[in-house]
């Protein structure tokens, strides 16, 4: 069937607007397209090409000047929020002028908008692109009971592909396998999915909605619907016979081939957990970091199969329904987003003509690769930055404890204070030593699930070390 569905001429989620930072250039990839984003003095943000038409600098080296513009780092091109070049230190009067208003000088820039928290792109670089935007509304989360600003985005962006990644979203009798010994997920909680079917017809602008029943013994009386909205979204709606709801918002943005954006938001009603005394005195944005690390033992398992997949699946070299044996009720979900691929999207995100070779083949990472938090997430959140940044200078001084307690130690046994006293400053000085160590481990799980002593492989289940990948 011809290809009805458009890649660019959608609205994408590129990044919550609490990752972005406000005073200087962000940048970011979509559809193999580097972008960079910024913020002028009137806090409108602006996406444009990500490179410098004088010669092809990356413009999000640069940074924003005292007039909201932004400056190339290279010779001072200064743009503005419309692409249109404002300055040229090299040139002055009429022939800055002249190049000024030369279209060779300008940027192309794309439709934005906010809305819910996230900055939407329009990737689209045809003439009517500003206009054509207007048509479309973006897959926001949809109007409900329950409070939207209860829990904050997360946002990772993994080396998995776009596909990949989307289909196992329309899967969810996996987590009683591949998350076993987390939480409740236990394959002995296992129940089969009664009823898993397409509602409504299926179209390229409009995607698909899906109801299935439950699989674990907590909620199998649950009745779920699943809707994709293309490009991006996976809204899922779990209501529960108690009457309760929970929403899981998902977005997948295709940046290049091989890697796939996440960003992502779990409402859960009646989820109201009291925080514990002692981590509630430690800087907010250090609580939000340790939650974050919390979550990477889950992801680790998604990451593991999901790369192992795309590995295999590239290496058979056949057409999805000729290597899948889809027998359950339970894969309706994954078959229907591959058919909707398929009839309408040209089996997957278009990309540059240059990346199309690397897009039809998957590359076998190593662990280091893998499993590397710091490409994955830890560069893109401000809470886990400053939460480094914060075990760092942590590190930084408890060298110097411990060596003051030492030395102090050392004087009070000099001058005959009694042992019991020069014993606390021993034992101190033993508990300073013991902290830095473990904040030299924590600080390393905001960069890689590699473990920092050992040997180098992760476990991805604690109940079988002996089978964890290396």
């Amino acid at each position: 069937m011809e290809t009805q569905f458009s890649w660019t001429k959608q609205w994408y989620p590129i990044s919550p607007l609490s990752y972005l930072n406000a005073t200087s250039p962000n940048p970011v990839t979509l559809l193999g397209k580097k972008l960079v984003i910024w913020q002028d003095n009137n806090q409108n943000w602006s996406a444009m090409d990500d490179c410098c038409p004088h010669k092809l600098a990356q413009l999000s080296l640069g940074n924003i000047n005292q007039d909201g513009n932004l400056m190339c780092r290279h010779h001072g091109w200064t743009f503005n929020r419309d692409g249109k070049c404002t300055n040229i230190p090299m040139l002055t009067g009429h022939a800055q002028e002249i190049a000024c208003n030369s279209l060779k000088s300008h940027v192309k820039t794309y439709p934005t908008q906010v809305l819910q928290g996230l900055l939407w792109i329009w990737p689209d670089d045809s003439a009517t692109a500003f206009e054509d935007c207007t048509l479309k509304h973006p897959a926001t989360i949809p109007e409900c009971d329950l409070d939207k600003s209860s829990t904050d985005w997360h946002m990772t962006e993994i080396p998995v592909n776009y596909t990949v990644s989307v289909e196992s979203s329309f899967d969810p009798s996996h987590a009683q396998f591949l998350h076993a010994g987390i939480g409740y997920f236990s394959p002995k909680n296992a129940v089969p999915i009664q009823e898993f079917a397409v509602v409504g017809e299926m179209s390229a602008e409009a995607g698909f909605n899906l109801k299935h029943s439950g699989y674990n013994l907590l909620n199998k009386d649950m009745e779920a619907t699943r809707k994709f909205t293309p490009p991006s979204a996976n809204t899922t709606i779990y209501r529960y016979a108690n009457g309760k709801n929970h929403i899981f918002q998902l977005y997948f943005v295709p940046t290049q081939p091989g890697q796939c954006r996440n960003i992502g938001k779990f409402i859960v009603e009646g989820n109201s957990a009291k925080k514990n005394f002692w981590l509630a005195l430690l800087p907010d944005y250090f609580q939000i970091g340790l939650q974050h690390l919390s979550t990477y033992k889950l992801s680790d398992q998604d990451l593991t199969v999901m790369h192992s997949q795309e590995v295999m699946e590239a290496s058979i070299e056949k057409k999805w329904y000729k290597s899948y044996f889809m027998p359950s009720p339970a894969d309706v979900g994954i078959v229907t987003f591959r058919k909707w691929l398929d009839a309408f999207a040209g089996g997957g995100p278009s990309c540059p003509d240059n990346l199309v070779n690397s897009a039809k083949s998957a590359k076998d990472l190593n662990n280091e690769q893998l499993y590397d938090r710091w490409h994955r997430h830890t560069k893109f959140c401000p809470n886990c930055r400053r939460s480094v940044l914060f075990l760092e200078k942590i590190r930084t001084i408890l060298p110097k404890v411990t060596g003051l307690l030492s030395l102090l130690t050392l004087v009070l046994i000099i001058i005959n204070i009694p042992v019991k006293v020069a014993l606390i400053t021993t034992i101190l000085a033993i508990i300073s030593l013991l902290i830095s160590y473990f904040v030299d481990n924590l600080q390393q799980q905001f960069f890689s699930s590699l473990p920092k002593t050992g040997l180098p492989i992760v476990t991805v289940y604690a109940d079988h070390p002996s089978k964890s990948l290396s």
